[in-house]
């Protein structure tokens, strides 16, 4: 199971609108059951990252990120959304 970790400025607003967005986005491609998601705040992040197996963000990658790091910003702009959706499904199929 791969541990996802939602991150936002205070852990409790985009974070959760993204986390139901890439919810969606697993399932729709048969990934339930394959993953879990914890939103936390962007400065929890680099501590949570240790033990993640990916970070998605909504704010810049901060430094001392231990994991691979998908901008996510695009699921609430829509501006570079698939592409954004596909590196997250890769990371996935990887």
């Amino acid at each position: 199971m791969k541990h996802i970790i939602l991150a936002c400025g205070s852990g409790i607003a985009t974070s959760t609108a993204v986390a139901a967005k890439v919810s969606d986005l697993l399932n729709d491609n048969g990934f339930a059951g394959a993953y879990s998601i914890t939103t936390c705040s962007i400065a929890e992040a680099v501590e949570k990252s240790q033990d993640a197996d990916l970070i998605i963000a909504t704010t810049v990658k901060p430094d001392g990120i231990a994991c691979p790091f998908i901008s996510g910003i695009p699921f609430l702009t829509g501006m570079g959304r698939a592409a954004a959706e596909q590196q997250v499904l890769d990371f996935m199929n990887a």
